[in-house]
């Protein structure tokens, strides 16, 4: 009994991470939407009165912050995917991203005071 118990816990944890992960098909119909809504506002502003506009606003924003969400998800599930680190350069200290190579903050006059 303990370990059908136990495994029964098992499986409904291991569902509940998997369900919780975002899938790239989920993000692309998040995409899809605000496209979609997209469409539907410039149709209201072409054709509505203002409060087909701000309805269509209002579902906009609510399309956007669902997909912000969602990307949010499936960051949080996929980690850090780069590592970082400091380097000097003239007189600045810079934080690169490992991963590209690419600059993402300036300390300007660090190693100049």
């Amino acid at each position: 009994m303990k370990k059908l118990l136990t495994a029964a816990l098992l499986a409904l944890s291991m569902t509940s991470f998997a369900a919780h992960a975002t899938s790239p098909s989920e993000l692309r119909n998040d995409r899809q939407d605000i496209r979609e809504e997209r469409r539907d506002l410039n149709h209201a502003r072409h054709y509505g009165d203002r409060h087909d506009i701000r309805d269509e606003r209002r579902d906009l924003h609510d399309a956007r912050r669902e997909y912000r969400e969602d990307l949010r998800d499936r960051r949080g599930y996929q980690g850090r995917r780069y590592a970082t680190h400091w380097e000097r350069r003239g007189h600045n200290r810079v934080l690169i991203n490992g991963r590209n190579g690419r600059i993402i903050r300036v300390v300007r006059g660090y190693y100049y005071r």
